[in-house]
């Protein structure tokens, strides 16, 4: 395992850490966790050298307004390893409007974790439309009390928005310490972008990378068009070599976080930080081929975070998004099976009403509803 020191906390951070999002189920409700798959891949995670493990409040719940299992897991699964790795966390920002809220919720996150003080603390997902609104209401003064109470040792915090806006939370408060934002070779001009990278390491404040592979797109099956644009390459990497070589290859990312659902996919992106490689100049312009064909591809930028969800009326927005974008940049005349067939009549995009309660939840700023109507003209009724 590499490791690369994590800005103004000095933690030496392994550069590929463990999310737990997605974590191995035993049914399709994301709070029925395959607890023993879950063990032996934090097991074997610790054993090849992986010391940084993220969660937050509503990983792993079915109602985004409760708190989910991931904590409680991770919590009971790392105790014992308390002096070997290192555990960040997430309280969601949208619902810090009291000094109470966020008393009561950081006490419970410590609960889950068997803990007196959460080592990695996250304000998670800022966003422009409601951060003034947060910190009007008390954000810094909130966090402040409790780093003075020894409740969190280091504070970041997690976001999908503009550059300006992570401009405007660096320099309202400065005891941020490390960031979380979403890079990778397709989404790197985007949101903070590789111009908020740059901003961060500037400031010596550490770098997480999410959704190094866009929620796993860049690591199926991809378009004919760009499998002949990465056969032109002398490196022969694989779909998940050449996401991860981009990332590492910066010297602005620190930890590149990866959310893994089996034991084969943690041991397969293990191999990859020993078969890393420094990217040619000829692979930088053939990521830089693949990102302008992939412009030309028309698909709905959903990397399958669940923000969105529960839909109030049914629709399983993720999937309906997924099945669509897979249908627009695979090479076959015949629209999904997948969706036609196996996803239920109450949960296709014909069922939206436009209601817009999922635009506000959604951190790649989707105009949901309008994408749904694109899914119901491409598949019908």
């Amino acid at each position: 395992m590499k490791y690369r020191t994590l800005g103004k906390t000095g933690i030496k951070s392994s550069i590929l850490g463990f999310g737990a999002m997605r974590l191995p189920l035993n049914s399709h409700n994301p709070e029925d966790v395959d607890k023993e798959e879950t063990r032996k891949m934090i097991e074997y995670a610790i054993e090849k050298g992986i010391n940084m493990f993220d969660t937050a409040l509503l990983y792993h719940t079915a109602d985004r307004s409760k708190p989910g299992v991931s904590e409680t897991i991770l919590g009971e699964y790392l105790n014992e390893y308390s002096d070997e790795v290192h555990l960040s966390t997430k309280m969601p920002s949208w619902n810090i409007d009291s000094w109470e809220y966020f008393d009561k919720t950081l006490n419970h996150q410590l609960e889950q974790f068997q803990t007196e003080q959460i080592e990695l603390f996250f304000v998670h997902s800022i966003k422009d439309s409601y951060y003034s609104s947060i910190k009007e209401k008390g954000l810094y003064e909130f966090i402040d009390k409790a780093i003075d109470d020894g409740r969190i040792k280091h504070v970041g915090f997690s976001t999908h928005g503009s550059y300006e806006l992570l401009e405007q939370v660096l320099s309202d408060y400065d005891k941020w310490e490390f960031v979380l934002t979403q890079i990778n070779y397709l989404d790197n001009e985007i949101n903070p972008g590789l111009k908020g990278l740059k901003k961060l390491r500037k400031l010596n404040i550490g770098t997480m990378i999410m959704e190094p592979l866009r929620g796993g797109q860049l690591a199926r099956n991809q378009p004919l068009e760009i499998q002949e644009i990465f056969s032109k390459s002398k490196s022969q990497y694989t779909n998940i070599q050449w996401a991860f070589n981009y990332l590492w290859n910066m010297d602005e990312v620190n930890c590149v976080l990866s959310g893994m659902s089996n034991l084969q996919q943690l041991k397969e992106n293990i191999s990859l930080v020993d078969k890393f490689n420094k990217l040619t100049k000829e692979d930088k312009e053939i990521l830089d081929e693949v990102k302008e064909k992939y412009k030309e591809l028309k698909y709905i930028p959903c990397t399958g975070c669940n923000y969105c969800m529960p839909c109030p009326y049914g629709v399983n927005i993720p999937k309906c998004f997924y099945e669509y974008n897979m249908d627009k940049i695979s090479d076959s005349e015949n629209t999904s099976i997948q969706y036609k067939f196996h996803l239920h009549e109450d949960r296709k995009a014909h069922n939206c009403i436009k209601c817009g309660k999922c635009i506000e939840s959604c951190p790649q700023s989707i105009d949901i509803p309008n994408e749904l109507s694109t899914v119901v003209n491409h598949f019908g009724d």
